[in-house]
């Protein structure tokens, strides 16, 4: 039925982080501004979907969706004077999330997971709310 002989897998992006500060904006290019191209699946997850530090939640949404590449922003945030107070929390709750998807993005067989982790951003003199067009080098 018309097969071309091209048995390469429909490319289906998993952003964890999905509602946060970069997954909004990622999904803004993706849903907004054409920023897919055809063909291409994108899932954005957010908090909502999953607990990403326990790893049987992690892994039924990887193996719901079978991402081929994972954007992996997915972090436990809290703001500045909560990172300072709760700060071992904090680190090996986003070593969990981390090792978990990583797992479950190898157990499905995703070809690549790029991470952009961070808990917290402060830019210099700003107005708020804050969004990403104040966020500057």
């Amino acid at each position: 039925t018309g097969d071309s002989g091209d048995h390469t897998p429909p490319l289906r992006v998993l952003v964890t982080g999905g509602s946060g500060l970069v997954g909004r904006a990622i999904q803004h290019v993706v849903k907004e501004e054409g920023g897919a191209k055809e063909g291409e699946e994108w899932i954005f997850l957010s908090s909502k979907d999953a607990n990403l530090m326990n790893m049987e939640e992690t892994r039924a949404e990887f193996e719901k969706y079978r991402p081929t590449h994972v954007i992996h922003l997915a972090a436990m945030v809290g703001g500045l004077f909560k990172n300072m107070k709760y700060n071992l929390d904090f680190w090996r709750n986003n070593v969990y999330i981390n090792d978990n998807v990583l797992q479950a993005a190898h157990e499905v067989g995703a070809v690549k997971v790029v991470s952009c982790l961070s808990t917290c951003i402060f830019p210099d003199k700003t107005t708020y709310p804050i969004d990403e067009t104040m966020v500057k080098e």
